[in-house]
């Protein structure tokens, strides 16, 4: 699997929250500005107006990117500590395969924790 395969295509919940918020704050500033009887009739506004409509439809296509990158950022985030706890436990066994120590018995039991509060659910 690549790294685009494994990118996710939605954002994640706090990518939503932050979408909906950020798309009811320019829905207000819109209505504040412009009125919701000019919602649909773009072509009676004043030039300037357009212009303002425009940029208010270009800061909701720059939160949508936003909200996206910040979640693949996320996302890379927490699979490269899953993949750091899984190469740590790795070179704990093989630690413990080469040399059955009691310090290298301790390590194992270190690494083994540190994965299992990994993949405990979440408390709701």
């Amino acid at each position: 699997m690549t790294d685009a395969e494994s990118l996710p295509r939605l954002p994640d919940r706090q990518g939503w929250s932050t979408l909906v918020a950020s798309s009811l704050l320019l829905l207000i500033s819109f209505t504040t500005n412009y009125g919701d009887d000019n919602l649909f009739q773009l072509g009676r506004l004043p030039s300037y107006d357009q212009v303002g409509m425009g940029l208010h439809l270009a800061a909701l296509a720059a939160l949508a990117g936003d909200a996206q990158l910040a979640t693949r950022l996320r996302h890379r985030e927490q699979t490269t500590l899953r993949a750091r706890i899984q190469v740590g436990c790795l070179a704990a066994q093989c630690r413990l395969l080469l040399a059955d120590t009691s310090r290298n018995w301790l390590q194992l039991s270190e690494a083994l924790a540190v994965l299992l509060e990994e993949i405990k659910p979440p408390k709701a």
